[in-house]
């Protein structure tokens, strides 16, 4: 049986991964760049964009504890500011035009804290953003429909049951 971009592509996350370090940012965006490069004739890259489902899960490390999913998602759909707790993400373009914003935190005297925006970017297929813990970020996406890696550190849902990762309420976004 030969070994398809997935296969070679979880191979090389699991050989850089090496914890929160600035090593395993660098070499982990460079495994999911050239993901986002494989052939759409590969079948489980075609199933992927056949099938539009919102979350799929490729691999689990079950020593290391980090996720690759496949993440779709249609025109229009908003994911309100958040964080991921103690965890932090990649996310990958493979498919489609998102929009992302960063944002920082503060403290007002009234009305309790707030987010002010850092900027907004467009990413496109091919490009890599990583989100360290405590990061703030949000997500639009533009296109008909988008298809993006996620490589997370842990499973999030923990991360959202202890109350650690956050999501605070839509903003007035500044698009690109």
């Amino acid at each position: 049986m030969s070994e398809n971009a997935l296969d070679r592509g979880i191979a090389d996350l699991c050989k850089s991964w090496t914890g929160f370090n600035s090593d395993t940012i660098v070499q982990c965006r460079a495994v999911l760049a050239r993901l986002t490069a494989s052939p759409r004739s590969e079948s489980w890259l075609a199933e992927l964009h056949e099938r539009k489902a919102p979350t799929t899960e490729l691999y689990r490390d079950p020593e290391q504890g980090f996720i690759l999913l496949a993440h779709v998602e249609t025109k229009g759909l908003y994911r309100n500011p958040h964080n991921h707790g103690n965890g932090w993400v990649f996310y990958a373009l493979q498919h489609g035009v998102v929009e992302m914003s960063t944002y920082g935190q503060f403290k007002e005297q009234v009305n309790g804290e707030g987010l002010v925006s850092r900027g907004a970017y467009t990413m496109k297929a091919g490009d890599c953003s990583a989100f360290l813990p405590g990061d703030i970020h949000d997500t639009l996406c533009v296109s008909e429909y988008s298809l993006m890696f996620r490589l997370t550190s842990c499973d999030f849902s923990v991360e959202k049951r202890a109350g650690r990762l956050q999501q605070f309420k839509p903003v007035t976004r500044a698009h690109v």
